[in-house]
């Protein structure tokens, strides 16, 4: 498995792939993959939130997008591109 690089996973980053998905630059499966690793990292210690005091939210939204590639029916998404656009209002908020 290759090592996570980031050593703070930020507000900033959450947001960025959240536009991404939304922008169709990142894959629901990248970003899937990017929030897993992420994860994994936190839960080893190896990640920090940043900032610190927004972990519970940043926790959630990590959970969230791990889950971004998960379909309800064949090519249908659990989460559509509306579910995503408030999940990003309500976290910059």
């Amino acid at each position: 498995m290759k090592a996570h690089k980031e050593k703070y996973i930020t507000s900033s980053s959450i947001e960025e792939f959240l536009q991404g998905l939304l922008n169709h630059q990142t894959s629901r499966e990248e970003a899937s993959q990017w929030a897993l690793n992420s994860r994994e990292g936190l839960e080893r210690r190896a990640l920090k939130y940043f900032p610190a005091s927004a972990e519970s939210k940043i926790w959630d939204a990590v959970l969230f997008i791990e889950g971004i590639d998960l379909q309800d029916a064949p090519g249908s998404y659990l989460h559509n591109e509306e579910d995503i656009r408030l999940f990003l209002d309500q976290f910059s908020a």
